[in-house]
């Protein structure tokens, strides 16, 4: 079963998990996050086509809910489009990105705003084009964000990334704070699972 995505505000930013991801930032400008700047560049609908099904998806959620009600068949043959469509747009991604072959990021997520290991620091204040893929579902997010903190990694993991940088999410689009909230729910879900399968093999 789905967790619930609906979630107030204030509840949105206790919600958080550490997990793997595939990561890269760059430095931004302020005239790049203002609203109505333009349309999105072809690479950033491309890398975000899983997100705009997933968002959409959500939209339609109470409707299908509706229909299951007077036609299961119709649902069924809703649903059987829905993963054809995202098959589609997992091929579309894998044929376009290449961030695949990028080794994955240890990060600390909520839906406003993470942190990561670097390789160098940051200054705070600092904003950045941050291009976030969750995993395993491929759903791409690109946002901007400030740099709330940046501090020495006294025994980091990995030699490669001394520093340790905390962002906010800055001018984050709704729908895709709600697809966080989401990733971030299922993974605390499966989390749970294991733990409870953990147990009862335990007590056989």
């Amino acid at each position: 079963m789905e967790p619930s995505c609906n979630q107030t505000p204030e509840r949105r930013g206790y919600l958080r998990i550490d997990d793997e991801v595939i990561l890269k930032y760059r430095r931004a400008t302020d005239l790049q996050v203002m609203p109505g700047s333009g349309g999105l560049p072809a690479d950033i609908l491309r890398f975000t086509i899983k997100a705009r099904f997933a968002h959409i998806s959500q939209k339609l959620r109470p409707i299908r809910s509706k229909l299951a009600q007077s036609s299961r068949e119709l649902v069924t043959y809703l649903q059987a489009i829905e993963e054809k469509l995202d098959l589609l747009a997992d091929l579309t991604f894998q044929s376009e990105q290449n961030l695949l072959d990028i080794p994955t990021r240890r990060v600390s997520l909520s839906a406003t705003g993470t942190s990561f290991d670097a390789e160098k620091p940051l200054e705070l204040g600092t904003l950045l084009e941050l291009w976030l893929l969750l995993l395993p579902s491929n759903t791409g997010i690109v946002t901007y964000a400030n740099v709330v903190y940046c501090e020495r990694n006294d025994s980091p993991e990995d030699e490669q990334y001394p520093y340790k940088i905390g962002v906010e999410f800055k001018n984050m689009r709704e729908e895709d704070m709600d697809l966080i909230v989401c990733h971030v729910l299922r993974k605390q879900a499966d989390e749970r699972r294991r733990l409870a399968q953990e147990k009862s093999g335990n007590t056989l």
